[in-house]
């Protein structure tokens, strides 16, 4: 997600270092696989798809905070 897509913009910095002090990396696993189930939704107008596309947005930036390998590990530890 960026300016081109949506109005918002996001202090990335900001956001990683609030969910660094908020969610353990077992957490941060858990949400991404609650959000994942949600890119097979085939959404119903724009707003739906710009929607679906931050959700993405967020779940790939949870993903890359974690690291690809770490969270492959947790999803498998923690039965995801």
């Amino acid at each position: 997600m960026n300016a081109s897509d949506d109005q918002r913009t996001v202090d990335q910095d900001a956001f990683k270092n609030m969910i660094r002090d908020n969610f353990s990396p077992e957490a941060v696993a858990t949400i991404i696989a609650f959000l994942q189930p949600a890119a097979l939704h085939k959404p119903a107008n724009p707003d739906a798809r710009q929607a679906l596309k931050q959700v993405e947005w967020f779940a790939d930036t949870l993903i890359s905070m974690l690291g690809v390998d770490e969270y492959t590990r947790l999803m498998d530890e923690l039965g995801l």
